[in-house]
């Protein structure tokens, strides 16, 4: 999980300055949206911001903002 994975900010479903108040935030989505769609927490490379994305809205032509994933789900 070291490598850079774009998103789109704009894609986010969810974000937060703490990991694991946006994994919380993940689990509830997928409790409450259920979904066979895998979720990620990604950390923000330039502001230290954890996002939580669905894992196939990462944007393989490497635009947008570089993430770390840091969690799944």
């Amino acid at each position: 999980m070291n490598e850079a994975v774009f998103f789109n900010p704009g894609d986010a479903i969810a974000s937060s300055h703490d990991f694991k108040e946006a994994r919380r935030s993940a689990q509830i989505i997928k409790a409450e949206r259920p979904t066979g769609r895998q979720i990620v927490i990604a950390e923000n490379d330039k502001n230290g911001v954890y996002a939580v994305y669905y894992a196939d809205s990462a944007n393989q032509d490497h635009s947008g903002i570089a993430h770390h994933i840091k969690g799944k789900i």
